[in-house]
């Protein structure tokens, strides 16, 4: 391929992913989650930070003030909220492309950054007011930066390369707290690179690098007051949640699986630490999350499952250069057969769709003895307030099982069905101190008599979803009030994904 036309199909899977992401930005009803960032956004629109109405903070600096902004510019609607994702999905496009580009070939920079383009998973979370996106591209300039850093021989570049590597870790930690694992993986690269014993770092600097990096770690810690060391000390236990992050990434990534497995074994041992740098991130979050924690989150992984696509167009473009030199239809055959599947499997997408359903478990499918399901619900709450607002008078009030949504859409913070928003018994639920809900500072309704006892001195609606009734709110105050109130909307978007409006 000639190195000029290179740009020209690179900027093609650029705007044909930018065109992906943006596609009906707005028109998706907001999850749970986007609410939680909405509010933290109006927050600081309103106060110039991310201090909630319940007086809490909500800790996003690294996309709730940017997005605050864009707000600002363009109006509090749902493409504004989304935008920053957007931005950052498109400049991950671009950035892959360069970082598989110096470390491989341009061929394969342009498969990789032509997987990342259309990839069901990075399009999905590209187009949610959340970080995930910000986040997969700060996390994989570190890791990048961080080998330059090792592979180096010019000590000014070296410094430079490690202080940008630090950096950018620093910021993707501000991003999502789940980043302070870029330091473990960046402590396994130093002892890789040292083990080889054909290293250009002497052991003087593998040992000050380690220093810093543990410092810098402990010192965002303290700074910030995460709690993640009192945390970890406090609930430190082993579970076993493996089969199910198995489960979920062999269905949804199963030919980037095969690929990379292909390319990682068959790697030259001279560039092994390349590919062991794009697989070790996944590798190591695939454990900490199976084994150390009990609850399943897939997207905590879709930062470094980015590797599996890249690794997997490394195998891929092998496969086909081998196949090049002796059979060239054949090997034409097998790139478009993989291209193929890509799209036909479901792990790529080739034209825009008009709602993502994101991360979840076959729930008709295998009963466990876990309080919950892996999804990620999606009821349509725009509809439902939507519903409310038509027929809201001044002195009713509005309970509801998420009630962020209340402000977003009401401008009142409401009532709130308490519940455990994991499903786990001796989980707290999330209230603050005053007895007011965490999130807005909603009034919390503790159980059945206190709802009765609201409800029968005043008129209004009560809001909840699938996931709130689903071991969480008790099932005498949801037949309570299916029996005793008047329905006015329902939706069902798939059978986690329902919403329910009733009037008092």
């Amino acid at each position: 391929m000639s190195k000029y036309l290179s740009p020209i199909i690179i900027l093609l899977i650029i705007i044909s992913g930018s065109l992906l992401r943006f596609y009906n930005l707005g028109s998706q009803p907001y999850w749970m989650d986007e609410g939680y960032t909405i509010n933290a956004v109006l927050s600081v629109i309103e106060k110039g930070n991310t201090i909630l109405d319940s007086g809490q903070n909500y800790f996003c600096p690294m996309y709730c003030y940017p997005t605050a902004w864009i707000a600002h510019l363009f109006g509090p609607n749902a493409t504004a909220y989304r935008l920053f994702a957007v931005i950052a999905g498109i400049l991950l496009i671009a950035a892959i492309y360069l970082i598989i580009k110096k470390l491989f070939t341009r061929h394969v920079a342009l498969l990789a950054s032509f997987f990342v383009a259309f990839s069901y998973w990075q399009i999905a979370w590209s187009r949610q007011a959340r970080w995930y996106s910000l986040l997969v591209l700060l996390f994989w300039l570190a890791i990048y930066l961080f080998y330059q850093f090792l592979e180096t021989e010019d000590n000014k570049k070296r410094i430079a390369y490690f202080l940008s590597a630090v950096g950018l870790s620093a910021l993707a930690v501000l991003t999502h707290r789940i980043a302070y694992l870029l330091a473990p993986i960046f402590l396994i690269l130093l002892a890789l690179k040292a083990w080889k014993n054909k290293t250009k770092i002497n052991t003087k600097i593998i040992w000050i690098a380690s220093l810093i990096i543990v410092s810098i770690t402990f010192l965002l810690e303290l700074s910030l007051n995460f709690g993640i060391s009192r945390s970890l000390i406090a609930k430190f236990g082993l579970y076993y949640e493996l089969p199910y992050y198995l489960s979920f990434f062999l269905a949804n990534y199963w030919l980037f699986i095969f690929l990379a497995l292909y390319a990682y074994f068959g790697a030259p041992k001279e560039q092994k630490l390349r590919y062991q740098l794009l697989i070790l991130p996944f590798v190591l979050y695939l454990l900490v999350f199976a084994f150390f924690t009990d609850i399943v989150h897939y997207r905590y992984l879709l930062a470094p499952a980015l590797g599996l696509l890249l690794l997997g167009a490394i195998g891929a473009i092998d496969i086909f250069g081998k196949l090049w030199h002796k059979y060239r239809v054949v090997a034409l055959i097998f790139l478009v057969a993989v291209i193929a599947i890509f799209f036909v499997s479901g792990q790529g997408v080739w034209r825009p769709l008009p709602f993502y359903t994101l991360e979840n478990d076959n729930i008709n499918t295998g009963k466990t003895d876990r309080p919950y399901y892996g999804y990620t619900p999606q009821p349509n709450f725009n509809g439902a307030y939507a519903a409310i607002a038509v027929n809201l008078k001044p002195y009713d009030i509005v309970i509801s099982s998420h009630p962020q949504f209340n402000k977003i859409f009401l401008h009142q913070p409401g009532y709130w069905l308490a519940y455990n928003y994991l499903g786990f018994e001796n989980r707290v639920k999330i209230v603050d101190e005053t007895d007011r809900e965490y999130y807005v500072g909603a009034e919390v309704i503790n159980d059945l008599e206190e709802l009765k006892q609201i409800t029968s001195s005043t008129h209004g609606y009560i809001v909840f979803d699938q996931m709130s009734i689903t071991g969480r709110i008790p099932t005498e105050t949801i037949d309570y009030i299916s029996k005793n109130f008047q329905q006015i909307y329902f939706n069902e978007i798939n059978e986690y994904s329902r919403i329910w409006v009733y009037r008092f």
